[in-house]
């Protein structure tokens, strides 16, 4: 008889497990398949999505569309994956489910939008108080509008000669007159960062594009490093300051001063959605001026929000 114990024990687990997967079947079969979704809702959808989305953030479409649904998205990219708790802290997610089938793991959102065909786009905020990152230049390079003013105001040269490490040159200027990504050496220490020589007697002026209102609870920060090489401080004793100005919308929001010494300035400034954020990088003098940037916006949280 003992031996015979575990045997039956066997049995009766393989039991249960026959009835729970008949009773899943019978589940799913009761609550019925979800409706197949039209094209058009599905790139109805997907322009939802891109008017929305911002840098950094993730997309997620249910597991539940077909192939044939998900040829509506287009080009849009998006994963059925749930993103780990890590991305989940610092990036905002956009999940597009079957209003009527929802995904869980998900924090609560912050927005809901119902959208035609049964469909529902939910924004996730980030699980963290920290700053989302929506625009960097170094990798954003080729959002960037760049042109050259000589005199001031006026338009000597639209930079739109592609180059090959990520930027733009501008025909008709010096050859080191662009801006592009680049590795130099500063503070001692090779730093990733964009290419931004100015030039005498004319303004190199740099667009940033326009970026997306934040949710509630947030605004818009830009993050502004500038500073000269190491090599061209220590060759060029008597090198001229490099300004940058801010602008936005024609209004100035404030300058950063670079001056013949080694290391970084920053300064960080509150911008606006939907408008353009204009550098405006100048010297009285551009000998040896081998003036660099970093630039980013972020999404920051409002401190009564905290």
């Amino acid at each position: 008889m003992k031996a015979g114990r575990p045997f039956g024990g066997v049995v009766a687990i393989l039991v249960v497990a026959i009835l729970v997967a008949a009773g899943l079947d019978l589940w799913v079969a009761l609550r019925g398949s979800p409706p197949e979704v039209e094209p058009a809702a599905m790139a109805a959808a997907a322009r939802t999505i891109l008017a929305r989305r911002a840098k950094g953030d993730r997309v997620v479409h249910s597991p539940l569309f077909s192939m044939r649904e998900l040829q509506g998205l287009g080009d849009l990219d998006s994963s059925p994956d749930l993103p780990e708790t890590s991305v989940r802290a610092s990036r905002r997610v956009l999940v597009l489910d079957k209003a009527a089938f929802p995904m869980h793991g998900f924090e609560a959102p912050a927005d809901t939008l119902d959208l035609e065909g049964g469909l529902r786009l939910r924004v996730i905020e980030p699980s963290s108080v920290g700053g989302v990152l929506v625009f960097d230049l170094y990798e954003d390079i080729e959002r960037l509008v760049l042109h050259i003013e000589r005199p001031p105001g006026v338009v000597r040269s639209r930079c739109t000669a592609p180059r090959p490490e990520g930027g733009y040159g501008c025909p008709g200027e010096a050859g080191w007159l662009y801006a592009a990504r680049t590795t130099q050496r500063i503070d001692g220490t090779n730093t990733r960062c964009v290419w931004n020589h100015p030039t005498t007697n004319g303004v190199v002026v740099l667009g940033l594009p326009p970026p997306v209102a934040p949710p509630a609870g947030r605004h818009l920060v830009l993050k502004l490093q500038a500073a000269l090489t190491d090599e061209a401080v220590r060759t060029t004793p008597d090198g001229a300051d490099v300004v940058t100005e801010v602008f936005q919308g024609g209004r100035a929001l404030g300058r950063l001063v670079v001056t013949n010494r080694i290391g970084w300035v920053e300064r960080e400034l509150v911008v606006q959605a939907g408008a353009a954020v204009e550098l405006r990088v100048t010297t009285p003098r551009d000998g040896r001026r081998h003036h660099v940037l970093n630039a980013q916006i972020f999404e920051a949280v409002d401190e009564r929000s905290r």
